[in-house]
């Protein structure tokens, strides 16, 4: 028989004191109560409750001074304490490790924190296993919670979290964060922006760790500068352009010489036009530092929208609104409902040159890194182009040699098309397949047809070396796919698909 868990309300005030208590009861939990401070540090050392709730009204002794004997005392030091107010003080909430709640309350949100704090504390007892991996969902257990987890029971090994397409991870070493990585994003940089998750999944792996220390903050100290740095992002971004826009810095504009260090790699940075997601990516610094910048130059006129006056068109005019969420509607027509829909798109050449190529050359490309390992092992993802808030295009590679053919169909799930770099025969054989296996579209770039493609039942059409109109004429196709036949001129065939 499970073990009735025990509840300690503090509250001078009686008439939510009746309500909470009701709500408790009904649910199973035995409830304590006390009207000051003095009997509540009473009760909690001779019932020992499971959590308690404790009123920042009542008298005799304040919630700090209540929480830090519980903390020096082994008895009791375990005891999670709820503050209930009905005042509102984001920079003094912020230091309780177990939260608040609001008054007047919400008895759904009562219920629901208590049993989150429950679920925390069972993950914390198989933490205390030295040997011990734990996964579990991060809408059950936050990343704070876990971190704050792994600090009190000073352990070391690796955090694990995945979200969607998205992979990060934090190395922890006696209870400290040591790095972090996201994409190509490392350090405090890339702990903050993983502290802001608030689904997905996570495992820990103990046992030492090898990372590079990149973070030098102790764990409490990492946790309230993430929260905080959370907050100005999120006032930050609404008056910033979404993270696909592509900026760049005004002409004739003449800059200061003595920038500030995190200004000039900015500006550096916007010397030629990029998407405001891969500034952040490719800055060195901090995104609240980063977003503060882009917001000043953007207000002083030193930094505007490439699109701004149409001589720098980008990803925008891939696709049209509609084309975008016609796209959408078809890539999550067989997978689960979801705001986001990512696609893949292949990129068929022989060497690392044709991937080179597609990132040196494909506006608003956003490479995993600087020199992604897909390029050089021929197999993998090399970047992710954001063509609106709610399509994504993940570019990738596949190895075209004979031998590797049992990895295709495998890693071809959620493809839209793939554009053909070279017509060299290992590449043709690659696009062949998956053009008849997996019919999916294919676009020759700079190049006709190859016979071996002609009549593929999603299309196959050649276009010009740019790889932009290549990259449309994709997409189109995929909106629309059908065979291109033998003897079609290409004004032609991009005139039929585009209908």
């Amino acid at each position: 028989m499970a073990q009735v868990r025990k509840i300690l309300i503090a509250d001078p005030d009686l008439e939510s004191v009746r309500a909470l208590s009701r709500a408790l009861r009904t649910k199973g939990y035995q409830v304590h109560y006390a009207p000051d401070g003095s009997r509540a540090l009473e009760v909690a050392v001779l019932r020992h409750p499971d959590l308690t709730l404790f009123d920042e009204g009542c008298r005799l002794l304040d919630a700090r001074t209540f929480i830090q004997i519980l903390r020096t005392n082994p008895r009791t030091e375990d005891i999670p304490v709820v503050l209930t107010t009905s005042a509102f003080d984001s920079d003094r909430m912020r230091g309780l490790r177990d939260g608040y709640l609001r008054k007047p309350f919400n008895l759904d949100e009562v219920l629901s924190r208590i049993e989150h704090i429950f679920r925390r504390n069972e993950a914390a007892k198989d933490l205390k296993s030295e040997q011990q991996e734990i996964e579990g969902s991060l809408s059950q257990l936050s990343i704070p919670d876990l971190m704050q987890l792994l600090g009190m029971n000073k352990r070391s090994g690796r955090l694990a979290l995945e979200r969607g397409n998205d992979r990060g991870e934090i190395h922890v070493v006696d209870g400290r964060p040591v790095n972090a990585k996201l994409g190509r994003v490392e350090g405090e940089k890339a702990l903050f922006r993983l502290l802001a998750w608030t689904e997905g999944t996570f495992t820990f792996s103990p046992g030492t760790n090898q990372a590079k220390p990149r973070i030098n903050r102790g764990m409490d100290d990492s946790l309230l500068e993430g929260m905080r740095q959370s907050d100005e992002v999120n006032r930050l971004m609404p008056g910033l352009p979404p993270r696909h826009t592509r900026l760049m810095l005004a002409p004739d504009m003449e800059l200061a010489q003595d920038q500030h260090p995190v200004t000039a790699q900015v500006v550096e940075l916007l010397r030629q036009p990029r998407a405001l997601g891969e500034v952040l990516d490719l800055a060195p610094a901090t995104d609240l530092e980063v977003l503060s910048v882009l917001s000043a130059l953007m207000q002083r006129g030193v930094a505007r929208a490439a699109d701004a006056d149409g001589s720098d068109a980008g990803t925008s005019e891939l696709l049209g609104a509609a084309e975008v969420h016609a796209l959408r509607g078809r890539i999550l027509r067989t997978r689960a409902p979801a705001k986001v829909a990512t696609a893949k798109v292949f990129v068929c050449g022989s060497g690392a040159s044709a991937a080179r190529r597609v990132m040196a050359r494909l506006p608003g490309l956003e490479a995993l890194s600087a020199e992604p390992t897909a390029v050089k092992s021929g197999f993998g993802t090399l970047g992710r182009l954001v063509l609106s808030e709610v399509l994504r295009l993940d570019f990738c590679v596949l190895p075209p040699a004979e031998a590797a053919r049992p990895l295709w169909r495998p890693f071809t799930a959620g493809a839209v098309g793939a554009l053909l770099m070279d017509v060299s025969e290992p590449s043709v054989r690659l696009a062949h397949y998956l053009a008849w296996e997996i019919r999916m579209p294919v676009v020759v770039v700079g190049a006709e047809v190859p016979p071996p493609l002609q009549g593929a039942p999603a299309g196959a059409l050649g276009v010009t070396d740019d790889l932009s109109e290549a990259l449309r004429a994709l997409l189109v196709q995929a909106l629309n796919p059908a065979p291109t036949l033998p003897g079609v001129t290409q004004v032609q065939r991009l005139s039929a698909s585009a209908v």
